[in-house]
């Protein structure tokens, strides 16, 4: 079910991924003063981690918007044409890139994050209710994929290293030692997760919500079911949905229904409500769609989340 979407990091380097225009030769304001936008929140943290806190993006998401319906203002476009890298990750959230490529200045190095990794289908099953890990699905209808990447650990150590170059090429800095520390955080968490899994008394993970786990759960080889696709805008299971989730709690001895963070955990609560036991918790993941700028003043992090996260999990999986 993967789709290999490789990108050459000679290409990066280079700056094919802008969409208009050659890449810019020279060096970004004489102030020394690097300008990178970022659209959500873990490509922010990734540049800031990289560059040891000496290059702090500007984040457009900063409020929490929902990315699936967000529009830029002209305020964001001006921005964005006066950034020397622009970082987004692609994908349906991320369409409105397209419709104003034209505008960007050819001078912005753009990077689409999706081009870096493996992407994963999107899964949309006949049957509404299940969600099983299966790679050897057939999709006669156009080819989506899941957007949410930056959820696989391995993929955020990837897309560090080639940010981490573009911003050399850029500004002919190194970051080698930043890049090694923070890489080897996350081959740490990396770890600490495959234990979980291993040490796990269940071996599936349950959301009574939008399920924008895949990449984590295909890393360490997990079953998953949910109410929703990944991206998902319905808001309302129907009763079959809610009844084979909650056999399924029963059948396979789950301890959680999980939600993500902008949940307000009425599925997951209902779903446990029509369980045999009706003990099982509702915990929450955080996907970082929806972190904000005073979360990050308060200290918010991806490697700080993903933490939280395998903490929740270890839960989940008893």
């Amino acid at each position: 079910m993967k789709k290999t979407v490789k990108y050459l990091a000679a290409a990066f380097l280079a700056g094919a991924v802008m969409l208009s225009g050659c890449s810019k030769p020279e060096p970004p304001a004489q102030s020394g003063e690097l300008r990178v936008i970022t659209v959500n929140f873990p490509p922010y943290d990734f540049v800031k981690q990289i560059t040891g806190g000496s290059v702090v993006p500007e984040m457009l998401l900063k409020g929490g918007q929902d990315a699936h319906t967000f529009e830029p203002t002209a305020k964001d476009i001006i921005k964005i044409n006066e950034a020397d890298i622009f970082i987004y990750t692609g994908g349906e959230s991320d369409a409105w890139v397209d419709t104003i490529a034209d505008s960007i200045d050819s001078g912005v190095r753009i990077v689409r994050m999706s081009d870096l990794v493996d992407l994963i289908e999107e899964d949309h099953d006949d049957d509404e209710h299940e969600h099983e890990h299966d790679d050897d699905h057939d999709h006669e209808e156009e080819t989506e994929y899941d957007e949410h990447i930056w959820l696989s650990l391995r993929n955020s150590a990837a897309l560090s290293g080639e940010i981490a170059s573009g911003l050399e090429a850029l500004t002919g800095e190194s970051y080698s030692e930043e890049l090694e520390a923070y890489t080897s955080a996350l081959r740490e968490l990396d770890d600490k997760y495959t234990a979980a899994v291993n040490g796990g008394k269940v071996k599936t993970v349950l959301f009574g919500d939008r399920f924008p786990f895949r990449y984590l759960t295909d890393d360490y080889g997990l079953s998953y079911y949910a109410a929703f696709a990944g991206c998902s805008a319905e808001t309302e299971a129907s009763f079959e949905t809610v009844i084979f989730l909650a056999d399924k709690v029963d059948e396979l001895g789950i301890r959680a229904v999980l939600t993500i963070e902008s949940s307000d955990g009425r599925i997951a609560e209902t779903i446990i409500e029509n369980t045999a036991s009706k003990n099982a918790k509702v915990l929450r993941l955080d996907s970082m769609q929806s972190t904000t700028s005073k979360d990050i003043e308060a200290g918010a992090s991806y490697v700080g989340i993903m933490e939280k996260n395998l903490e929740v999990l270890k839960e989940a999986l008893g």
